[in-house]
């Protein structure tokens, strides 16, 4: 049988590809190399959402000072949520800052307005639903005496502090009597549920309950 040199040629070419087609290295996978596999979104831990409820929030309202009344941070006031701003309305009914004329700064900061204004009566009202100090604040209309008399009270200082539904409050209220002066100090606590705040424990006006 004779064979052609072209089809020799074509013949080995062929022979020679599939050769080389077979031995081809499968790709090794190196020791160095990492595999991630990224899980589902629905699978992943949301681990932020975990830091977000587990950080404290930190507010300022009133900036301690040796001698009454303390100074009132605007900035700090300005960032209060709703809640927030319904207990720092309580707090300025339960103690003074720098009352005069029927002023006190911790409500004119909080934008209610007067001692005692119906806006101010609404806020604590719609969050302080069933607590009797927060009534009877109402019905006294949130009346401080002026710093200018000879019983009256002054905060000091006064901090919030919100981790999840918890709030924490810190402060130094300064008390006047007829030349006598004393402190009344935190901390007290209350819980945020849903659109009410309900006291945990209070140690200003802590007799009314």
């Amino acid at each position: 049988m004779k064979i052609y040199p072209l089809a020799l040629g074509i013949c080995i070419l062929t022979l020679f590809s599939c050769s080389k087609n077979n031995n081809k290295e499968k790709p090794v996978l190196k020791s160095s190399d990492t595999v991630v596999i990224t899980p589902p979104e629905k699978d992943r831990t949301p681990v932020q959402e975990i830091k977000e409820q587990s950080k404290t929030e930190t507010y300022r309202l009133i900036t301690g000072a040796k001698d009454s009344p303390g100074t009132i941070n605007t900035d700090d006031i300005a960032k209060l949520p709703e809640p927030l701003k319904a207990l720092a309305a309580l707090y300025s009914g339960l103690g003074g800052s720098g009352c005069e004329k029927g002023s006190c700064g911790l409500t004119t900061a909080l934008g209610l307005g007067k001692q005692g204004s119906q806006t101010q009566k609404e806020l604590v009202k719609k969050w302080f639903q069933k607590d009797a100090a927060a009534n009877q604040l109402i019905e006294q209309d949130f009346y401080q005496t002026p710093n200018s008399s000879s019983n009256f009270s002054d905060f000091q200082a006064l901090n919030f502090e919100q981790k999840g539904d918890t709030v924490t409050v810190n402060y130094s209220l300064m008390t006047y009597s007829h030349g006598e002066t004393g402190y009344i100090k935190g901390p007290d606590q209350f819980i945020i549920k849903g659109n009410t705040i309900e006291t945990l424990h209070r140690n200003i006006w802590k007799d009314v309950k």
